[in-house]
Order: C-alpha cells, then sequence, then structure tokens
C-alpha cells in the first residue's frame, strides 16, 4: 500500500509538472539540437538564457545542490537550486565576483569565469565540466557575446515537455534505445532539447540511461526514467517481464472491477500471472488484516465459512470498512507513511498539553472515518500551513520563533536569512 500511496501521488505530481496548462500551440517543424547548430565555429544565432543556457547549467551539473546551486553556493557563486530562479541567476552571472570581474564578461566573452572555470582554464575546484571548443563552450560563449541577454517579460513559456518513447516494454537485457525530448513553447515553437534535458533512472539495475538520454535494459523489472527540463518533469514507464508469458502467451484472467483492470493490465507487462482465487478461509484473513489489523475471530470465521450467499465477500468488505477499527488502523498506517513520530515532532514544534503526534493521527483518523479521497487527503498533509484556526501567519511565525529563543525571540518575518529554517533541520 505504502508503494502505490506515494507512486500515485508522485507520478500525479510530475504529470502536473510535465504539462503547467492547456495552452494551445500550433504545431510546428522541430528545431534541431543545439549540438547541431552550435558545430560550427561560427553562428549567427543568440542561445536564449531560459531555454539553453540555464538548462546547460543544470547539465552540466553547476546548479546542482552539490554544486553551486547549493544553498550557500560554492567558492564565492551561486546559482539557483536547478536553475528554477532566472533572475536570480542572470544577476549571479553578471555580477562582480571577489576580486575576479563577473562571471559572464560582456567585453571580453572569452575571459568570463563561466567559460575559463569548468574548462579549467583557471583553477576549478569542480573539475573539467567542458572543453574549449565543445558545442557548449560556443553556446555560452555566444550568448556572453550577444551582451547576456535575459529573460524577457513576455517570453513564451514551456506548454510541454514530450519524451518518445513514452513508455518502454523491453524484452531481453542490455537492448538500448534513445529517449528524445522536445520542449513544446507557448509562442507554437518546438525544440529538440534531448542534450539539454537531465535523465535519472530510478532504478539503475532495471534501466540505466545515460546523460544523453539512451537507455540500456538490466534485470526484469519495473521503473521509471524521469527527464528533467525547464520546468517539465516527465516519468516515463520502463518494464522488463520476468517471464515469457506477454502478449497472447498471456492467460485470461477475470477483471471483474477496474482496479481489476488497470493491475492486471499491469501484471500482463511484467508477464506476471496472478495466482488462483484464495480459498474462503483465506480471503477472510487477509482482508481481516489489511483492513482492521487484527485477525479474524472464531465466531466470524465459522459464520463466513458456513455462509453460502455468493456475495458474502463484498458484502464482508463492507462490514468491515464500517468498523472503527479500520479508521484507526489506517490511520496509524497512514502515521507511518507520512513520518508521523514524536521524536521528530516535539522539538520543532510549540510544547503543548497534546501531542502533535496525536494532533496528527487524530487528523488522518477523521479524513478515512469520512472517507476523503486519497488526493483530498494528500492535499491536505501538503497544503497544511501547521496554523491553528485563526492564527495569522505573523502569530504563528512568533509561535515557531519562540521554539529556539524563548527571550525576546526575532520572528522568520523580521529575519533577512534563513538562520530558523536550517536551526529547525537540525535541532534535536
Amino acid at each position: 500500500m505504502t508503494r502505490y500511496l506515494i507512486s500515485a501521488v508522485v507520478v500525479g505530481a510530475l504529470a502536473v509538472s510535465a504539462q503547467a496548462n492547456d495552452a494551445k500551440v500550433v504545431p510546428s517543424k522541430v528545431a534541431a539540437p543545439v549540438p547541431e547548430r552550435f558545430a560550427a565555429e561560427s553562428t549567427d544565432e543568440v542561445p536564449d538564457f531560459q531555454r539553453h543556457v540555464v538548462p546547460l547549467f543544470g547539465k552540466l551539473g553547476c546548479s546542482g545542490r552539490a554544486c553551486h546551486g547549493s544553498f550557500q553556493g560554492r567558492g564565492g557563486f551561486r546559482l539557483s537550486l536547478f536553475g528554477y530562479d532566472f533572475k536570480f541567476d542572470h544577476d549571479a552571472l553578471l555580477k562582480a565576483a571577489d576580486g575576479e570581474g563577473p562571471r559572464a564578461n560582456v567585453s571580453k566573452p572569452t575571459k568570463s569565469l563561466m567559460l575559463e572555470k569548468p574548462t579549467e582554464t583557471v583553477p576549478h575546484e569542480g573539475g573539467l565540466r567542458m572543453k574549449v571548443g565543445s558545442w557548449q563552450y560556443r553556446l555560452l560563449r555566444s550568448w556572453i557575446a550577444a551582451g547576456a541577454p535575459a529573460v524577457s517579460k513576455d517570453a513564451a513559456r514551456l506548454v510541454k515537455l514530450e519524451i518518445t518513447p513514452a513508455e518502454l516494454v523491453i524484452g531481453a537485457k542490455g537492448e538500448k534505445i534513445q529517449l528524445k525530448a522536445v520542449a513544446v513553447w507557448s509562442d507554437g515553437t518546438r525544440e529538440d532539447v534531448t542534450p539539454l534535458t537531465r535523465f535519472k533512472s530510478n532504478d539503475d539495475l532495471v534501466a540505466d540511461v545515460s546523460s544523453g538520454g539512451l537507455l540500456t535494459s538490466g534485470q526484469p523489472g519495473d521503473t521509471h526514467v524521469v527527464a528533467f527540463y525547464d520546468n517539465g518533469v516527465v516519468p516515463v514507464p520502463v518494464v522488463r517481464p520476468v517471464s515469457d508469458k506477454v502478449g497472447k502467451k498471456y492467460p485470461k484472467v477475470e477483471m471483474p472491477t477496474e482496479i481489476d483492470r488497470l493491475v492486471v493490465d499491469k501484471l500482463r507487462k511484467l508477464g506476471i500471472v496472478p495466482s488462483d482465487l484464495s480459498t474462503d478461509a483465506e480471503f477472510l484473513r487477509r482482508v481481516s488484516l489489511d483492513l482492521v489489523g487484527t485477525l479474524p475471530t472464531v465466531p466470524e470465521i465459522t459464520s463466513f465459512l458456513e455462509n453460502t450467499d455468493p456475495e458474502k465477500r463484498t458484502k464482508k468488505v463492507e462490514e468491515l470498512l464500517a468498523r472503527p477499527a479500520y479508521a484507526a488502523w489506517w490511520a496509524t498506517r497512514l502515521s507511518d507513511f507520512t513520518g508521523n513520530n514524536d521524536d521528530a515532532l516535539n522539538n520543532v514544534t510549540p510544547q503543548k498539553t497534546r501531542r502533535a503526534s496525536q494532533d496528527w493521527y487524530d487528523w488522518l483518523q477523521d479524513r478515512v472515518t469520512k472517507n476523503v479521497p486519497y488526493d483530498k487527503l494528500v492535499e491536505g498533509l501538503v497544503m497544511a500551513t501547521s496554523r491553528n484556526p485563526g492564527e495569522s501567519f505573523k502569530q504563528f511565525s512568533k509561535t515557531m520563533s519562540g521554539v529556539y529563543r524563548e527571550e525576546g525571540p526575532q520572528t522568520f518575518i523580521d529575519r533577512q536569512g534563513m538562520s530558523h529554517y536550517w536551526a529547525r533541520r537540525t535541532f534535536r
């Protein structure tokens, strides 16, 4: 249950990121990838800061959390994490470094630190990231030589990131498949951005993916390769069957409900044949443990086994769902899934006569009792403010600041930095 709930939340969020809105764009010819356009030493094209420069920093690892994307930066230079703040990054590149001049030197492009450091023309703690004369080098140099233009206020937005193939079912180990990424913009333009897209496999043993998007299949299993470009985040399902029982070899399986159909569709891709229908005794034991967390009593077992009603299983499920034990058990399980723990909460929340973990548990139990859909339950967790009813943000900030400094605490609002946040991360 943990895996499926979390997967549903993550994939749903990724789908929202992949296509931020339903804006209609007129299909156009797909522009060639930047390595082809900047293969020649000279080109008239001016790279776009949002479409090319920022994604390239992400591809090279410059804006990652282990490098300049870290909250404290590296070597006196900081970029926004994964390039999500264009203005911040542009200002950082044009601002003079300590005794070294700006990272982007528009008067002497080849003397720009953003070119000299990643090519190790000057010492660079991050090592070699690109070579002088490479397409990456020429792209960045062309942008600087054009005056290092920023993102305009009326710039087109990324509407969709298309990844092909959109889904992969692989037959053998060692198969190689090239993924392709196409960015679709609100002005109707389309561009092959594969070289600027970051690819990450959720399980390298099932599917390994290179920085260029070349996927190599591994052991049987089920995973996703996730593609990142601009604000587009797209998961690509990758399945390698565990048996040869796929396609026409897969036996006919009953699918009485929509959930059964979805499960069997996935099992068919994996080559997994469902077990035979459980016996009445097996069913009663499993459904009782799953729904209310306890074994059935002897009278329950006897009554169920002697019952000849063909709908008795469905009725038993409804009966268990109506029990208070169902809400109590699943509030406990959801507390485990979401990290509800006294040790993790008591040191980062105001001390009260009532434990914070109990409030969390009661909130979950109330939602389970009311049969609140999972999407709404997740929305409540993700969008929670931690404030009490009627409490303003200013009041909340003052209360939270008092957790760390009881006498005359300075609130989050009054502080210029994020010291309270980092204190909360390490407070024990």
